[in-house]
């Protein structure tokens, strides 16, 4: 599921390099980025990536 900003595209910036959509849509800024994206800030926080199953 991608988010997306008010134009319709999605939040890119977030995805892994290499990402199809990053591929297909360029890197596109999260307008929001102080909302929702919880395991983000916890990866940050806690220093190490947390693989998503």
């Amino acid at each position: 599921m991608l988010f997306c900003n008010s134009e319709g595209l999605p939040i890119t910036e977030h995805l892994p390099e290499g990402h199809e959509g990053r591929e297909i849509y360029g890197v596109v800024r999260d307008p929001h980025p102080d909302k929702g994206r919880e395991l983000g800030r916890l990866e940050a926080k806690r220093g190490h990536v947390m693989h998503k199953q």
